[in-house]
């Protein structure tokens, strides 16, 4: 029993849809999937950055209070009243600059992890955006081996669909 040579070209065109349609999906899920590894590893990195900076702000504190000791410790020793005048504003001054340095490192931090969080955000977007671009394209290649099996095959067998004058009883 052989085989009709136009069911065989259908039979592989209908593989071929369907093998292009399962690597849309694959190509879909794989984008998808290192897009959401790239989102997570953005969002470690920007808790990293927010982290840091905490650290760099407590540091900048701490050099703040050492300065401001040292700096009473030396008027002290040198035989002025640290507890008015000109000492006290230069004891303010320090606090004052340590502390709007800490904020801004702080400040900087929470920058640098919503901007992170954002383009996590995107990128986790974007997979899903390729994995619907894969879905789509499947559900093009499958639509696309059906009309071409159709043209080639189906329809062939009989008479064209645009020809009806061949089918009994009906007239032109």
């Amino acid at each position: 029993m052989g085989f009709d040579p136009l069911t065989i070209g259908i039979g592989l065109a209908a593989a071929g849809s369907v093998l292009g349609a399962g690597a849309a999906i694959v190509q879909g899920r794989q984008q998808k999937a290192q897009a959401e590894t790239q989102a997570e590893l953005t969002r470690r990195d920007a808790a990293q950055q927010q982290d840091a900076a905490l650290a760099q702000a407590e540091k900048i504190r701490r050099a703040g209070r050492q300065q401001q000791a040292e700096t009473t410790a030396n008027l002290a020793a040198s035989g002025v009243s640290i507890g008015a005048g000109t000492p006290l504003r230069i004891s303010n001054e320090i606090y004052r600059t340590s502390e709007q340095d800490a904020y801004q490192t702080i400040l900087s931090g929470r920058r640098a992890q919503t901007a992170g969080d954002i383009q996590a955000g995107m990128l986790n977007a974007s997979g899903n955006n390729a994995m619907t671009t894969g879905m789509l394209s499947a559900g093009g290649s499958l639509l696309s081996g059906a009309a071409s099996a159709y043209k080639s095959g189906w329809r062939t067998k009989g008479a064209p669909v645009t020809d009806l004058s061949t089918y009994s009883g009906i007239r032109q």
